[in-house]
């Protein structure tokens, strides 16, 4: 009798590990931006343009002002001149100033129509030449013109203490060049038109750079610089020395990047961001312990608005992909403003994705309702011809990547690029180069798996409530299924079986308990792996990974503190043929020990 009574205790322990609870796959054809009800806003985040569209969920208009209108005569500054900039007509300062919306801000400063009259007779100063739009501008780096510049931002952000302003989201400094966009590429080389050495130079832009940081203080996280990061800052200078976006980002400030639209080139090496190629393998680092990365309350911006304008051209066929992949390629950055119009960003035309936008601007690890890794190999063009960097593959660059990792890994887990190949996205301007869209697993080699690393801080041990999705390309006739880990016991999802109508589907799976602890498989240590059982190669676009319910930041077991009637309930439905055998071995090895 006592037997019995251990085996009962026995199975008592056992049930609940007998089963794992999975559901699915639940498929869809396309993309899947879906996110889960309880998920929010990161409040220092958002879409901004020149002004607001509620329906384009766009809540931050600019605040535009040229120094003319501010300060018309040396020491003197009013409030209710206008101006008008690039057939801008800006209102005056005190108009702008009455909102109660919150706004960005710019202040024009270097052109010689933006700049007040007296400017030049007082610094002995002129044009030193012309931007892209015919714009004659100033030398902003002498001595004299900076220090009335200084004047003017101490004045409006000291003075009437503007800097304290909750309305004030962010501004863009210096306020220099087209656009106000500090790139002096549209009026000659820096060499050329400073007259100043690098050292030189240097010495005035570490300073100048300080100087607004001192003028807003604590309130230094709201300056946003606009040169170009690496190797881009400093044209006819050696890239070793073009790191001022690095050294403005260091002093405290935030930083924009005004062409993601060419997602692929100029934005793998550009540490500004804390985001930098790593030369061993070909795939992006990112530095979430950067000061702008770690920081929430700096600004880390971009702009998406010109696929078919700015000079730019994209066929109808294209536009979706290209307006998908600057975007992912703005969220890799860790962006947490986004730069958007709602015409030529496309925003209604496909609302679902922006939506998924919307929700991820800003989320840092222990925030984010996702995971997720684009997989895909790359030109970087820009590294064609540029020695001062190497590794495997390049100029190609592997996978956009957030919180989740994909790598190739000895012993079975090898990729190959996908068979989608995408190339002339932007007509004439073959600037993205080649790109292969996917990756693709390589039976014939004996690599069958893909496996895939979460961030720790993002989910680390058993979570309750994960989905998993995947995109896929219904290529040929083959299987795959996800090989996880619950209660210590290495389980399979059921199969996705793959046709051939050349579709892209996302298969759904979701977990009632699944273990994230980075030991799938000996070997190679996988949080999960996509295992192909079939017999020819399956391929692999893109992998989520979502939290179904809240977890608090930090958790690392998976407790759920806020769940909304809108998220998915999981009932038990799958009983693992694995875990069921290890609990009958258990229970078969005590029945022998105690007879």
């Amino acid at each position: 009798m006592k037997y019995l009574s251990v085996i009962l205790i026995f199975l008592t322990i056992s049930i609940p590990f007998i089963y794992s609870s999975v559901s699915g796959p639940d498929l869809k054809s396309g993309d899947d931006w879906s996110v889960p009800g309880w998920a929010t806003i990161t409040t220092n985040s958002g879409f901004f343009s020149e002004e607001t569209s509620t329906s384009s969920n766009i809540n931050v208009g600019v605040f535009d002002v040229a120094w003319r209108q501010l300060n018309p005569s040396k020491d003197v500054y009013t409030y209710t001149a206008t101006a008008t900039v690039k057939d801008m007509a800006f209102q005056s300062f005190n108009t702008q100033n009455s909102t109660t919306k919150s706004f960005w801000m710019r202040i024009w400063n270097s052109g010689v129509d933006w700049a007040p009259t007296w400017i030049q007779s007082y610094c002995s100063v002129g044009s030193i030449g012309k931007d892209y739009d015919g714009d004659s501008h100033l030398p902003i780096w002498n001595s004299c013109v900076w220090g009335e510049i200084k004047k003017m931002y101490s004045h409006i952000f000291l003075d009437l203490n503007m800097r304290a302003d909750p309305r004030l989201k962010f501004i863009y400094v210096p306020g220099a060049f087209n656009w106000c966009e500090f790139d002096l590429t549209e009026v000659g080389n820096y060499s050329t038109v400073t007259g100043y050495s690098y050292t030189s130079f240097n010495t005035w832009f570490q300073q100048a750079m300080q100087d607004l940081v001192d003028i807003f203080g604590p309130y230094s996280y709201k300056l946003v610089y606009t040169g170009e990061d690496y190797p881009f800052d400093v044209d006819n200078w050696p890239a070793t020395k073009n790191l001022l976006a690095r050294d403005a980002v260091s002093k405290g400030m935030g930083i924009r990047n005004g062409i993601t639209e060419i997602f692929n080139f100029h934005l793998s090496q550009i540490p500004a961001y804390g985001v930098t190629i790593d030369t061993t393998t070909g795939y992006l680092n990112f530095n979430k312990s950067w000061p702008l990365q770690s920081n929430p309350n700096r600004v880390i911006g971009t702009e998406n608005e010109c696929y078919n304008d700015c000079g730019f051209t994209v066929a109808s066929a294209n536009i979706y992909y290209a307006v998908k992949m600057s975007n992912i390629k703005a969220l890799q950055m860790g962006v947490n403003w986004l730069y958007l119009v709602p015409s030529t960003s496309y925003i209604s035309t496909y609302s679902d994705f922006y939506n998924w936008i919307r929700y991820s601007l800003g989320k840092q690890s222990n925030t984010a309702f996702d995971a997720w890794a684009t997989l895909r190999n790359a030109q970087d063009t820009f590294w064609s011809s540029d020695n001062s960097l190497n590794w495997p593959g390049k100029p190609y660059i592997k996978n956009l990547e957030t919180n989740l990792l994909q790598r190739d890994i000895k012993g079975g887990a090898y990729t190959k690029n996908g068979s989608t190949k995408k190339t002339n996205i932007y007509g004439g301007n073959n600037d993205l180069g080649i790109s292969y869209e996917g990756r693709q697993t390589d039976i014939a080699s004996g690599n069958n798996t893909m496996s895939f690393f979460l961030d720790d801080q993002f989910s680390f041990g058993t979570i309750k409530n994960v989905q998993i999705k995947v995109t896929y390309l219904d290529l040929q006739p083959s299987q795959w299924l996800i090989r996880y880990k619950d209660n210590d016991i290495v389980l399979n999802t059921t199969a996705v079986t793959v046709g051939t109508t050349n579709i892209y589907y996302t298969a759904t799976f979701n977990f009632t308990s699944i273990q994230f602890n980075n030991s799938i498989t000996i070997g190679r240590n996988a949080d999960f792996e996509i295992i192909n059982t079939g017999s020819k190669d399956i391929e692999i676009l893109f992998v989520r990974v979502v939290k179904s319910f809240s977890v608090s930041p930090g958790t690392t077991t998976g407790s759920i503190h806020n769940s909304d009637s809108g998220a998915n309930t999981i009932e038990p439905n799958e009983t693992s043929i694995l875990s069921i055998s290890f609990n009958l071995l258990l229970l078969l090895s005590l029945i022998l020990s105690l007879i």
